[in-house]
């Protein structure tokens, strides 16, 4: 397998790169999980979790497949991040001033952009970046409660 060493696939210094519902580090959402091999190398780890995603673990970004092609991605906060081209300094503080911005379970979550916020442990925040309708299911049932 390939060496994890793409640039474009793992920007400097930790910076993450999304386009809205499309990608991540240029990765497109729905890339067979072969491609994922392909592109990043062998994973750390792998697991399937309790919905039935397989994960790959790359040091602490995690991918997530199911049927075996991309739906998400988990990284760190490492601080900015790169929206649709255009530099973000905090993604939390983002994510709380756009009104389609939904906070469930200390979970800052924008279907519009298909980013959550996981801020459960104030000091380990991370970044969910997921494909279009990924979490429609569970907000349609947090916004009924």
């Amino acid at each position: 397998m390939p060496s994890r060493t793409s640039e474009e696939h793992h920007p400097p210094s930790g910076s993450l790169a999304i386009q809205a519902l499309v990608s991540v580090n240029g990765i497109p959402f729905g890339t067979l999980q072969d491609g994922l091999y392909r592109l990043l190398g062998e994973p750390d780890q792998v697991q399937q979790n309790y919905t039935g995603e397989f994960e790959m673990g790359y040091g602490d970004t995690i991918y997530r497949c199911l049927g075996g092609r991309l739906v998400e991605c988990t990284f760190p906060d490492r601080g900015r991040i790169s929206v649709n081209g255009v530099e973000i300094l905090s993604a939390f503080h983002w994510l709380g001033s756009l009104e389609d911005m939904l906070d469930i379970a200390r979970f800052r979550v924008c279907p519009s952009y298909g980013i959550a916020y996981d801020y459960r442990d104030p000091q380990q925040g991370s970044i969910t970046v997921f494909e279009r309708g990924r979490w429609d299911t569970l907000l349609a049932e947090a916004r009924r409660h």
